[in-house]
């Protein structure tokens, strides 16, 4: 697979996945994880694992690709 069109793919696929891992992680409660009060890092924290949960699933599923398409091709 042409590297321009890996980094495409990849790129489309995390903007893609990202909305359902952002409705996943709507359903966790991280407010019991914090003190009352501490909005500012419950914030930072859920959106870093959004962005950190999407970037693995992205990367499983290119992986995927990258060896399907190696065994057929």
């Amino acid at each position: 697979m042409d590297i321009l069109y890996r980094n495409i793919l990849e790129l489309a696929m995390f903007f893609i996945l990202f909305p359902f891992v952002l409705k996943w992680f709507n359903a966790l409660r991280y407010e019991s994880l914090f003190k009352k009060g501490h909005i500012k890092e419950i914030q930072i924290l859920f959106i870093m694992s959004v962005v950190i949960f999407t970037y693995l699933f992205t990367q499983a599923i290119m992986r995927i690709i990258e060896l399907s398409t190696s065994i057929i091709g």
